[in-house]
């Protein structure tokens, strides 16, 4: 507590009052905009090469900076945990995703408290933090309602989020959208909603709100989009300007991007464009009744960056109409490349492969052509696709190759930086964004950070560079791993080393670049120096060890999302009961209790003649289950990834009601079902293949289906279709989980 300044007398007039000074920055201090992209590839923004329409992006280059040696982590969470603290993600907890915590001191899932944030330390130094957008910092068994806090964004130096908490969320119908620690009460989004437009609405909304409380104070808004991550969907008049524009084929539209960055002097004329992944065929080679789906991937991945420029742009013009775009640095960037998980022809429900499940054979997806990219799709792009993006770089999201690594990075500050439009070619990494601000923005670092000493940064301020073209990078070196993927760069050479998922881990494959002579990383010159590999490879070795990488782990996504403390599993094992009146329950509470294994659930209820409605739903668009009553019918509909099955409608009367689902898991995702009603069988066992599992976005709804919705065509008549008359509870009761 503060010393009192003044004197207290008896009396007020004998004493003499005092106000401690209001933490306040410095005058002049400039605003702080990070725009931040989800798997966006290194020359997909039009300044970096790209045939997309990004005008607002490529003018806040021709403003400003366009760096070509920036490298971050290759996947969102530990890339969003570096840019934060200025330290390597490792060192923080966020060796992969935050999704789980896996009992490893780097991959913990959680950003240390006494890390400091960006936020934190620019909100000690008076400055108003805002977040919008994607977290995907905090483990996913802590977001839920009853989930330690200590680790959300409002605990993290964010005056105010607004967003989603995980990795990746329906763009339509986003399943847990947060106003600081408090879900957000939606149960139907307009019809229109697009959540990219939301993050930069509500930022211009907190900005121009901040404005009408303090004309001065300046603010950090950290615009966090999970555009262009899966799943790929786009609203109709964005994805109608792209339509026809990628029927070219991948082939020709790679190699045209690569001659665009030579003649725009982006990359060497030197540069040799690596040979393709050997998944990637040639466009020539593809079946030509596939290509109008082929296309349809990119065009809708096309509009959703697209949409991205036109929010950049209504932010860029809310700053000029304050009269603030002067003195307001803006950053664009990606957490990493993008991505080759959409395999040889993407997905429309991408989820299924998360699931462990075959696609559907080609005939199908080819029939869906006309909803992908719409609500109805959660897609993802062929992998020849994210090899484009990543031009001209072999490699992609979770790897250490430059299509990992390497992302586009635009800086802007018309008040602060000259050389407008100008190119900087010095290496710099995502740990060097915030003592770069910090450094800009003239705010020092923090010494003290909830009540612990900080931990110093790793990263370096390259504001020199910035302002002067023959300023030498603040770094020479720098570690990368992702899922037991490894790199080491010093001084213009990289070694790498690319795993095979779920295979045993090859500690010997290294590769060696010379980036200085080969822009692309081409070439392996391994056997030319090997001195030099084994000076990289005992780099790499060291820097692991100081910054907590090991152990590496290559299993697979299920294996590494099964990491749980037995605490955890048992909880998956015990009953719980849901109540109406209630937010929808978090997915994470809800399907360890049906995820690949037998359950019952049911539900309580009193029903009028008339009474209609939903008794419970659990999933979205993606898959999952809904039990509803319609025209006096009793009606279950079970949505596994795609393979849709109804039972047969049942009769139903007034009064007392309890209606059972019991359902069997066999093994291998296989399933069956049957319904009851009042304790006796209306509808026998039935096969509801596949099972369930993680990868829905949705918990469970009692009384209504909010937001995304299980059944579509009942979405389409009746809305979030809330029931009518009164449910007592829900109870779910986990089983026998499969045997395999």
């Amino acid at each position: 507590m503060s010393t009192f300044g003044g004197r207290v007398a008896r009396t007020h007039a004998e004493s003499t009052p005092w106000w401690p000074a209001r933490p306040a920055a410095r005058s002049g201090s400039p605003n702080i905009v990070i725009v931040y992209m989800d798997d966006m590839g290194y020359s997909d923004p039009g300044c970096y090469g790209s045939e997309i329409l990004t005008p607002h992006i490529d003018a806040l280059a021709s403003r400003g900076l366009l760096l070509t040696h920036y490298t971050t982590h290759p996947i969102c969470s530990p890339a969003r945990a570096a840019l934060l603290t200025g330290r390597n993600a490792h060192s923080v907890g966020t060796g992969w995703l935050s999704n789980n915590h896996a009992g490893f001191p780097g991959y913990s899932g959680e950003i240390p408290l006494d890390a400091a944030t960006l936020a934190e330390t620019l909100r000690a130094a008076g400055y108003e933090t805002i977040m919008t957008g994607k977290w995907h910092n905090t483990p996913t068994l802590d977001t839920v309602p009853s989930g330690p806090k200590h680790n959300w964004p409002a605990q993290r130096g964010f005056d105010t989020f607004y967003g989603f908490l995980e990795g990746e969320t329906h763009f339509f119908f986003p399943s847990r959208l947060q106003q600081n620690n408090m879900l957000v009460p939606v149960d139907e989004y307009p019809r229109d909603y697009y959540s990219t437009d939301d993050w930069t609405d509500r930022g211009i909304q907190y900005i121009k709100e901040l404005r009408a409380s303090s004309p001065d104070k300046p603010f950090f808004l950290y615009i966090a989009h999970n555009a262009v991550h899966a799943p790929l969907q786009s609203k109709p008049a964005d994805l109608a300007r792209y339509r026809g524009r990628y029927d070219a084929g991948w082939t020709a539209l790679r190699e045209a991007r690569f001659r665009r960055q030579i003649e725009m002097g982006l990359i060497p004329e030197s540069t040799r464009l690596p040979a393709s992944d050997p998944r990637v065929p040639r466009w020539e080679d593809t079946d030509p009744a596939d290509r109008a789906l082929l296309a349809r991937h990119m065009e809708t991945y096309a509009a959703m960056l697209d949409c991205v420029d036109q929010n950049l742009g209504k932010l860029v013009a809310c700053l000029e109409a304050l009269g603030e775009l002067d003195d307001t640095i803006i950053v664009f960037s990606s957490d990493n490349g993008g991505t080759d998980a959409g395999g040889p022809t993407g997905m429309f429900n991408n989820n299924r492969r998360y699931m462990g499940l075959a696609a559907p054979p080609i005939e199908v997806e080819r029939a869906l052509v006309d909803e992908l990219g719409g609500p109805r799709s959660v897609s993802l792009y062929p992998t020849a696709w994210g090899e484009m993006c990543n031009t001209p770089f072999p490699s992609f999201k979770t790897y250490t190759g430059g299509g990992g690594r390497r992302v586009s990075f635009v800086v802007s500050w018309p008040a602060g930086l000259g050389d407008r439009g100008a190119v900087r070619r010095q290496f710099v990494h995502v740990t060097d964004v915030m003592p770069t601000l910090l450094d800009l923005a003239g705010v020092e670092p923090l010494g003290e950070v909830n009540g612990k000493a900080a931990q110093p940064m790793h990263g370096a301020s390259f504001a020199g560079v910035l302002r002067s073209a023959d300023a030498p990078s603040p770094r020479t070196e720098q570690y990368y791993e992702c899922w037991a993927n490894r790199a080491y760069y010093r001084d213009g050479w990289l070694a790498r080393s690319i795993q095979r998922r779920g295979q045993p881990i090859d500690m010997d494959n290294w590769t060696l670049h010379d980036l200085d002579t080969d822009f692309s990383e081409s070439t392996d010159l391994r056997a030319h120096h090997p001195e030099k590999l084994a000076e990289l490879v005992e780099a790499f070795d060291r820097a692991a060890w100081e910054n907590l990488v090991y152990p590496l782990d290559n299993r697979d996504r299920f294996q590494k999302f099964a990491d749980v403390s037995d605490e955890v599993r048992a909880a998956a094992d015990r009953p719980r009961t849901f109540w109406p009146g209630t937010q929808t329950a978090h997915r994470a509470d809800v399907l360890p209790l049906v995820d690949d294994r037998d359950f019952r659930i049911a539900v309580r209820f009193e029903r009028a003649a008339v009474d209609q409605g939903v008794l419970w739903a659990l999933g979205d668009p993606i898959g999952g289950m809904v039990l509803y009553i319609e025209d006096d019918q009793l009606h279950f509909h079970y949505n596994g990834f795609g393979d849709e099955t109804s039972l047969p409608p049942t009769p139903i009367g007034a009064g007392a009601h309890e209606v059972t689902i019991e359902y069997q898991a066999h093994g291998a995702r296989r399933g069956r079902g049957r319904l009851l009603l009042d304790r006796r069988e209306v509808v026998g066992w039935t096969e509801l293949s596949p099972t369930l599992s993680f990868g829905i976005f949705e918990g469970l709804d009692v009384g209504l289906d909010r937001r995304g919705p299980v059944l579509w065509s009942l979405y389409e008549r009746r809305g979030a279709f809330p029931y009518s008359g009164s449910i007592r509870d829900v109870r779910i009761e986990p089983g026998r989980r499969a045997g395999d």
